[in-house]
């Protein structure tokens, strides 16, 4: 469906302010939700609301103020408060922007909000601030080691953003895992079937069969790691430093009733000043030196692909989105 971005500006704030999110949470909201559309980062955008909407009720009797538990000159723990997820975790990049302008570095930790959402949009945000971003996070458990059944990890994507002097910012985002739970999810709805590899059967077989990808009785994923066992050993490890290190809680203690639990996403936010570690000048040169030697050789570079046609969408002032997705919002 064809839409003006103002119009799905309007529908997504209405949609989720009808469900008792605050006015400023659900604008931002609504950012960060539509920058993904205009990449056509489908299974991020609208789509994403069906799962924040969720996550968001699943904390209303937990909910509380957003908090900062610990602080430190160049560290800050958030507390999320159950608010709605896109509000908390741009808040604690935030935090580490101004830590990192303020003392050379920021590292910000957050919890208890839900999905964070695209972490390319975050590591833009901090890019754009010439500071570099490395972002790590993890989820609720949805993904299979190599040869197994069981989800014992999350799909725990990273993204880093490194600022150019002409142009804008490098980015890279992925998960760790094959392919998104929401990606599932969407084949799942239209019937279609998964590329090969991406996924475990109840046999702890790879399948191609959305259907069998997704435990019945629990609702989680059995998606396998990208690149196997580096792919797994990344995840393993990110499950570690961020579910481990932020929340405490891995593997049963993830593994509960509610498989979208916002207790159960966490994420480390990193912001550093280049010079701390080297020369601007040098870093900027040698950039440009790179990318316009790939370019010049028909390479891709992370991240430019989806820029182009959100600068197009931008310009059009319309924007694509799946008319299941379209469904999900308040008239």
């Amino acid at each position: 469906m064809r839409i003006s971005i103002e119009q799905l500006r309007e529908r997504i704030v209405r949609t989720l302010t009808a469900r008792g999110v605050p006015d400023e949470e659900a604008v931002i909201g609504a950012e960060m939700c539509i920058d993904a559309e205009l990449r056509e980062h489908r299974s991020h955008g609208v789509r994403l609301i069906r799962n924040v909407i969720a996550e968001y009720a699943e904390g209303s009797a937990r909910r509380s103020a957003v908090a900062i538990v610990t602080e430190t000159p160049v560290s800050a723990q958030v507390d999320g408060g159950f608010h709605l997820s896109w509000y908390v975790h741009r808040h604690a990049v935030d935090i580490a922007i101004r830590k990192a302008k303020e003392s050379g570095i920021g590292m910000v930790s957050a919890r208890n909000a839900g999905v964070s959402g695209a972490l390319g949009w975050f590591a833009e945000r901090i890019a754009e601030q010439s500071l570099v971003g490395i972002i790590l996070t993890s989820t609720p458990v949805t993904v299979v080691a190599p040869g197994t059944a069981v989800p014992t990890l999350g799909t725990n994507p990273l993204a880093i953003g490194v600022p150019r002097a002409n142009g804008t910012p490098l980015v890279l985002d992925m998960a760790t895992s094959s392919i998104a739970f929401n990606q599932i999810r969407r084949l799942r709805e239209v019937g279609q079937a998964l590329p090969p590899g991406v996924a475990n059967g109840p046999d702890a077989t790879p399948t191609t069969d959305a259907d069998a990808a997704i435990d019945p009785e629990s609702g989680r994923g059995r998606i396998l790691p990208f690149g196997g066992h580096r792919g797994y050993g990344l995840a393993l490890m990110l499950e570690l430093l961020v579910s481990a290190g932020v929340t405490g809680r891995t593997s049963s203690t993830k593994r509960g009733p509610v498989v979208l639990e916002p207790a159960d996403f966490s994420a480390i936010y990193l912001a550093y000043q280049p010079t701390l570690l080297g020369s601007v000048d040098d870093m900027e040169s040698a950039i440009t030196d790179l990318i316009s030697e790939l370019e010049s050789l028909g390479a891709r570079i992370p991240g430019e692909s989806s820029r182009v046609i959100r600068s197009r969408a931008r310009a059009d002032g319309f924007v694509e989105v799946d008319e299941t997705a379209i469904s999900l919002l308040d008239e």
